[in-house]
């Protein structure tokens, strides 16, 4: 009788393991080894321990049943933390991973056939994004990219693979090459729209933005006024306040704001007051004097407690930090003030965590 029952248990955790996702724990040369052998891909998770996404992946998506009959009648799978694994670490730099959970589709000889980066709720989500994965082979499109395939469908269809990818470095390279071969006439056509609606390709700045700039009236008979007036605000948005907490250079400020000018976007109040900002901003850093920091503190107690802390959490700790650092004792005070209204009054969640902290830590030193 016990002899029975333990078949029933090892049969049961066999139904377990192999109804989900079959994570084997394997090295990257012996999964491609067995991935040959079985005529499969390799299916690779680069996850983190700190990781919440990849910890909701492993716990909600990968256990799913349907999922797992899927995955393992095409894959070899295996799973590394990039922290603790050698072959982890050594994919993360050579696919130059930047964000986690990420997934490698790789082939036997250890090429990228695709990847996918970010979690996914839902496991049949996944499985339609492993689906379209394998449908565009990345091995098989930078093969015919690099032996100077320069057709306009192709490349067309390579760049939309690589932003799927999230391959932005990659994909900047073919959309230059698409540009080349594109006239300008059809730049503006609406199935060229993802060119300019994505912020990795089209940021201020870049000359696929330009483009649009220039070509206004056009892109607003093919697209419609609202749709390209949203992403221009949306992009000069991200620009200005990148501008404002140091990832992109002070220098850049006048040339966004001339070029922000002519469009009349519903948020223009809100980006007149990021010029304004960091202008004032720029002035002040010049020698950090006591009439340069009053100035933009004043336009910080303005102004402040009138933009939405969705917008605001990007660049407020940067700016308050520089004064109080930078600034008289009478303005730090104020600084304090102000971040006790903005607490009180925003219902941004995130920023009145790091506003409740940095209160907290305030009277601890007091």
């Amino acid at each position: 009788m016990k002899k029975l029952l333990l078949i029933y248990v090892g049969i049961f955790c066999s139904v377990l393991v192999f109804g989900q996702t079959n994570f084997q724990k394997l090295t990257l040369d012996e999964a491609c080894t067995k991935a040959k052998a079985e005529k499969k891909l390799v299916f690779v998770d680069l996850y983190t321990s700190w990781c919440a996404p990849c910890k909701m992946m492993a716990d909600k998506v990968f256990p799913d049943v349907k999922l797992g009959a899927f995955m393992n009648e095409r894959f070899v799978c295996v799973k590394y933390d990039t922290g603790a694994d050698k072959d982890g670490s050594e994919l993360a730099k050579m696919f130059n991973v930047q964000a986690y959970p990420t997934f490698l589709i790789l082939n036997v000889d250890k090429g990228l056939e695709n990847q996918i980066v970010g979690a996914t709720l839902e496991p049949l989500d996944f499985m339609n994004q492993v689906e379209a994965a394998l449908k565009a082979s990345l091995a098989s499109l930078g093969q015919q990219y690099a032996n100077g395939n320069r057709d306009v469908s192709f490349l067309t269809d390579y760049l939309k693979a690589l932003l799927t990818a999230s391959m932005n470095e990659k994909a900047q390279e073919v959309c230059v090459a698409l540009f080349k071969v594109l006239p300008d006439t059809e730049k503006s056509n609406r199935e060229y729209w993802f060119i300019f609606k994505d912020q990795a390709l089209s940021p201020v700045g870049s000359p696929f933005m330009d483009f649009l700039f220039s070509h206004f009236e056009q892109f607003t008979r093919s697209m419609g006024e609202e749709k390209v007036l949203n992403r221009i605000a949306e992009a000069f948005e991200i620009k200005l306040r990148d501008i404002i907490r140091g990832r992109e250079p002070m220098d850049d400020l006048d040339k966004v704001a001339k070029q922000m000018a002519p469009h009349h976007f519903n948020s223009r109040e809100r980006m007149d007051t990021y010029v304004a900002l960091g202008k004032a901003l720029r002035e002040a850093r010049k020698d950090n004097s006591e009439k340069g920091v009053e100035k933009l503190l004043e336009l910080c107690e303005n102004e402040f407690p009138k933009i939405d802390g969705e917008h605001l959490v990007y660049f407020y700790f940067p700016v308050t930090i520089y004064i109080a650092n930078v600034g008289t004792e009478a303005q730090y005070k104020r600084v304090c003030k102000l971040h006790e209204y903005v607490y009180e009054h925003t219902e941004h969640n995130p920023l009145r965590i790091g506003l409740g902290n940095m209160l907290s830590g305030t009277k601890k030193n007091k």
